[in-house]
């Protein structure tokens, strides 16, 4: 990566130094001086109308009805030949060649100064060769470009009022290839990135206005992949990333400015495939009959505390299912689930009324896996989280001052905060065997 910079970096520096092509030497008359010195005369000398055999683009010439030729006004007939026009102080506008109706060879327009605007290169009708546009008066390049045959070739560089290089590109067969690389204003690098055959394909980073990296991306055909690095304005690390072809795939890390850690996550690539994603709450309940009456509280709009307190004797346990796949979800799977209150869904030796806020159909490529941790500013755990397959296992959320304010999946701790890992999965279900049986949880649980 660093040597890519290097080459980049010098690459840059050297499209920065290249000559600007038109300025006028200071030796020399400047282009606008003619302008000037017409200004003062009473009678304007024409500089169209003296070379034999070319006429007047605007009087004796047209656009033909398809807009695709020029035609003589007269006959209506392709123009083959040399046609000129003047601007009103009687400078050359543009002298231009055509053959058959189409523009043909090089050819020059000017500013009504008399200073060069820009030249053009074209092959029946169609750019090819080497375009430069100019400022006036200065005559410094704004831009340049090289065609072939309509379509971009080779270097595309354009400049500021003072010629520094604002913008560079490399085109092969009309698509961007090779560094593309950015200026601000003030001729300070903003951004520099790599393409392959139209793709963003290699380094790709991003320059703050002192000139430091903020972002160091890769690319790969058009999607991240690697580590991914972003800064804070000073250098320092803010942030890394691993990417799999634009999918998340290992450790999202953030820093505080000091280096300590604010937060972690963990991902995994998956195979692509189209599944339903459901949010909701699940209501064990001991029998079919209290899911029904259950299920009809909830349908007829009472809250979910009046529902539990009408049938507080039959220890309904309550838990949460947050953005899992239906294909993955035991007690769910399997069946046609809609927003809202859904039937009675028999699972095991419980009836479970889902209360679904969220269904959608997505195709995932990547699934949460592992650790998920932030923490604050004084380096206190704010929360830890383990997943599994994209299902929360088990969560445990503390306020500034260490003690736990929510448990999820496990047992919540003493007050004291601590840098131990929360309970893996196969432990967890090990403790799960000690634990009374939903139907003998106690109902002030119910609402956990």
């Amino acid at each position: 990566m660093r040597i890519l910079i290097i080459v980049f970096c010098l690459f840059s520096l050297a499209v920065s130094a290249q000559p600007n092509f038109g300025v006028a030497r200071k030796d020399s008359v400047p282009c606008y001086q003619k302008a000037a010195d017409r200004a003062k005369q009473r009678y304007t000398e024409w500089e169209c109308g003296k070379i034999a055999g070319v006429v007047d683009c605007n009087q004796k010439l047209e656009m033909s009805q398809d807009g695709k030729r020029v035609v003589t006004s007269s006959q209506k007939m392709p123009f083959s030949g040399v046609c000129e026009t003047c601007h009103m102080n009687g400078i050359l506008e543009r002298r231009v060649t055509f053959v058959d109706g189409f523009t043909n060879g090089i050819d020059t327009t000017y500013y009504k100064s008399g200073c060069i605007m820009v030249i053009r290169s074209h092959v029946q009708g169609v750019e090819n060769g080497h375009w430069t546009y100019f400022n006036d008066s200065t005559q410094i390049p704004a831009w340049e470009k090289t065609y072939s045959m309509g379509q971009f070739e080779g270097p595309q560089l354009t400049y500021n009022a003072k010629g520094d290089t604002i913008k560079y590109e490399n085109y092969v067969d009309g698509v961007l290839n090779g560094p593309k690389i950015t200026y601000d204003s003030k001729g300070v690098r903003n951004k520099q990135v790599n393409y392959v055959k139209g793709v963003l394909d290699g380094p790709f980073l991003v320059y703050n206005r002192e000139g430091k990296i903020i972002e160091e991306l890769n690319f790969k055909e058009g999607k991240k992949h690697g580590v991914q690095h972003y800064y804070y304005d000073d250098g320092k690390l803010l942030r890394t990333e691993t990417w799999d072809m634009d999918s998340r795939n290992g450790e999202f890390k953030t820093l505080f400015y000091d280096q300590t850690l604010q937060s972690i996550e963990n991902y995994k690539k998956v195979t692509a495939k189209p599944n339903q994603y459901v949010t909701a709450e699940l209501y064990a309940c001991p029998t079919k009959e209290v899911a029904d009456a259950l299920g009809q509280m909830l349908y007829d709009k009472k809250s979910k505390q009046q529902a539990l307190d009408s049938l507080k004797d039959a220890n309904i346990v309550v838990t949460q299912v947050r953005g899992e796949a239906l294909s993955e979800n035991a007690i769910l799977k399997g069946n046609n689930l809609a927003k809202g209150v859904n039937r009675p869904i028999k699972s095991g030796k419980f009836y479970y009324i889902a209360v679904v806020s969220e269904l959608k159909s997505m195709t995932k490529t990547e699934v949460r896996e592992g650790l998920f941790e932030e923490r604050f500013p004084d380096g206190k755990i704010k929360s830890r989280a383990i997943y599994k397959k994209d299902v929360l296992i088990e969560e445990h959320v503390f306020d500034e001052q260490g003690r736990e304010i929510r448990t999820f999946g496990g047992t919540a701790s003493s007050g004291k905060e601590d840098d131990a890992m929360p309970t893996s999965p196969k432990k967890k279900k090990e403790k799960k065997k000690k634990e009374p049986k939903p139907e003998e949880t106690k109902p002030e649980k119910a609402g956990e």
